[in-house]
């Protein structure tokens, strides 16, 4: 789909990260791809499909539950961008021999504001690789190197990369036992890595001479940190670096996804936000809590074993009726992916199918406002160029 600029990077059609680089726009795009049944069948780029219709809501996709909860472990919760349960359940993946390896995103040791894809085996990486990183990611690109390896793999990604795996599952059905863990989490969109080097400049600081950069966490929701080689610290808070910055450099693919909640996933976490006065989310700093979807039978199993080996507490259930409150981008986001896409396949423009999202019937009942706001607005991108 690197035609159509619909690719999301998650690396599902290389044989290894090194054939994953990022472009001139920024994003992370394929280089010598593999052109087979799985690479063509599972790209989130031509296409994903929703089959798991059990307990299923029209906005929020399958779910069991929903509740909220955090970390019992307090250096886990401080670092994860919310309340650390989904490192926590990582954790326990690896401490009760569920699967013998992680694969998740982390910070890259060559380039600050990038990622790389680790394989990690312990709870000291996991803590290191704890927060959001928004940027662009490729966790699907270690997939055919590991494949047939004899070990178990929990998979954490974008909503789009456990798309990917679970539709290749369906290619090939030796994937299921080799990866029995999918999680994700609510995604707004893969920024561009340029848009972290705005944040850079808008601190005053030169890129060449920052030597970290954390997009959130240690704390909640956590401050945009970066930290140059001499030892100076300049923050943003999140509602500058993501509402401000980062949220406006978003790859083309994002701005027409039908699921940014992770609808294909086991378990699903997010920001459990607390309401303001006038009814959207306050992101002041807090301990941290993290809301929780489990959308599979095999999730419920896990959050319940969670429970009872105490890798989280304060756990109580969230009304899902609540949740356009402390996540309206969401809810708002798949009611009009319909209304988002019309202008592109008026433009020709090859765009991904989302078969079984109950697209039609959300966009029915959309406020008209919002329906003519987001056409108008990929209507106006495509224009300039942005598509």
């Amino acid at each position: 789909m690197l035609s159509s600029n619909m690719c999301t990077g998650c690396g599902i059609c290389v044989s290894s990260p090194e054939e994953m680089r990022i472009d001139e726009q920024g994003f992370a795009r394929p280089v010598n791809q593999i052109f087979d049944d799985i690479s063509l069948r599972s790209c989130p780029g031509i296409g994903i499909e929703q089959m798991n219709h059990s307990n299923y809501d029209l906005s929020w996709g399958p779910v069991i539950s929903s509740q909220v909860g955090f970390s019992t472990d307090p250096m886990i919760r401080k670092m994860g961008s919310s309340g650390g349960v989904l490192t926590s359940l990582l954790y326990m993946c690896l401490n009760e021999n569920i699967v013998d390896a992680v694969i998740q995103t982390g910070a890259s040791e060559a380039n600050p504001v990038a990622n790389e894809t680790r394989i990690v085996t312990n709870k000291e990486e996991l803590i290191l690789n704890a927060g959001s990183r928004y940027a662009p990611s490729s966790p699907l690109s270690v997939i055919r190197q590991v494949k047939g390896d004899g070990k178990k793999y929990a998979i954490v990604g974008k909503p789009c990369d456990v798309a990917a795996i679970r539709m290749a599952m369906r290619v090939d059905q030796s994937l299921i036992d080799q990866f029995p863990v999918l999680l994700s989490f609510m995604c707004a969109g893969v920024p561009s890595e340029h848009a972290a080097k705005k944040i850079i400049q808008h601190l005053g600081l030169k890129y060449e001479d920052v030597s970290e950069f954390r997009y959130r966490g240690d704390g909640w929701p956590g401050l945009t940190k970066a930290v140059t080689k001499d030892g100076k610290i300049k923050t943003m808070v999140y509602n500058d670096s993501w509402g401000g910055i980062l949220n406006k450099q978003l790859q083309a693919r994002c701005k027409v996804c039908a699921d940014g909640t992770g609808e294909l996933a086991d378990i699903v976490c997010a920001d459990a936000w607390y309401e303001s006065y006038n009814g959207y989310p306050k992101f002041e700093e807090k301990e941290g809590r993290s809301l929780l979807l489990v959308r599979t039978s095999h999730g419920e199993k896990l959050i319940k074993k969670m429970i009872q080996l105490d890798y989280i507490d304060g756990v109580e259930s969230y009304g899902i009726e609540n949740l356009k409150k402390i996540q309206p981008y969401q809810y708002v986001r798949k009611q009009t992916v319909l209304a988002r896409l019309l202008p592109l396949k008026v433009f020709c423009v090859q765009t991904p199918k989302f078969k079984g999202f109950c697209l039609g019937a959300l966009i029915s009942n959309a406020p008209i406002v919002e329906v003519l706001k987001g056409a108008l607005g990929t209507f106006i991108r495509k224009v300039k160029g942005r598509f």
